[in-house]
């Protein structure tokens, strides 16, 4: 058995860039562009662009690109084209899965971060031009929650394009539907049974996935050691699930 190697793992790294990094750069690009394109469109009619809204449409552009990405992270696998080059590399299946995480969560969030800056900056600027525009141009509190929430989708849908082998994204949200609806059906009984109504309440505003105003709430959004704790678990199990999947695949 191979040992984790970081040369090793870094050479896979660079991989990751030749193979996907321009596909990645340009949805980025793609992405950023519609959302400062709509920005642009509130000066034409008139109005004023905030940089603060055009900081929380792209970070939700980034969200939903990387869940997108993750799920498909693990489609060269699955043609027998390509299948048989990621398999004969000479890494271990733990560097290999390694590797594809951190491109699909640092890195990718790396470049959508300094892409949404570049399209903030370049916003702002249209300011000296006599245009309606107002707002900083960094926000790193709302990157910093951005990347918190994706973190914990990266992994979950990591796993799912691991263990899916088609139509990895769908399936993955299908199984985290069906979760869900277990965990409210099951705190619902419970309060039925036993009148826990902490529990009902702490579940349904625990459970969120959403984006108030211009700040991210957090998966599982109790602000204490319980969320903590939850979205650590989360983090882990997928974690694991997701290269004991990868494994499977490569045998």
């Amino acid at each position: 058995m191979m040992e984790f190697n970081i040369k090793r793992l870094s050479l896979l790294l660079k991989r990751h860039f030749l193979v996907s990094g321009r596909k990645y750069i340009t949805g980025i690009v793609i992405g950023t562009g519609v959302v400062f394109m709509l920005s642009c469109f509130t000066i034409v009619f008139g109005g004023t662009a905030l940089v603060s809204q055009f900081h929380y449409t792209a970070l939700i552009t980034y969200l939903v690109g990387g869940v997108i990405v993750s799920s498909m992270a693990f489609v060269e696998i699955n043609k027998p084209e390509t299948g048989y080059q990621l398999m004969t590399l000479p890494a271990s299946s733990l560097e290999k899965f390694v590797s594809t995480w951190l491109f699909t969560s640092i890195i990718y969030s790396l470049m959508a971060f300094v892409t949404i800056t570049i399209g903030a900056i370049l916003l702002s600027s249209l300011e000296y031009l006599g245009m309606q525009v107002q707002g900083g141009i960094f926000n790193a509190p709302e990157m910093g929650e951005a990347f918190k929430q994706y973190f914990v989708g990266n992994i979950i849908f990591l796993a799912g394009a691991a263990a899916f082998k088609r139509n990895a994204f769908f399936k993955t949200m299908l199984s985290f539907v069906v979760v869900f609806a277990f965990l409210v059906i099951y705190s619902l009984v419970l309060v039925k049974v036993f009148g826990f109504t902490d529990l009902a309440s702490d579940n349904s505003s625990g459970m969120g996935f959403a984006l108030n105003g211009s700040s991210f709430n957090g998966m599982f959004s109790n602000s204490e050691s319980a969320s903590v704790i939850a979205k650590t678990f989360l983090a882990v199990f997928f974690v694991v699930l997701g290269f004991f999947k990868f494994k499977e695949r490569e045998l």
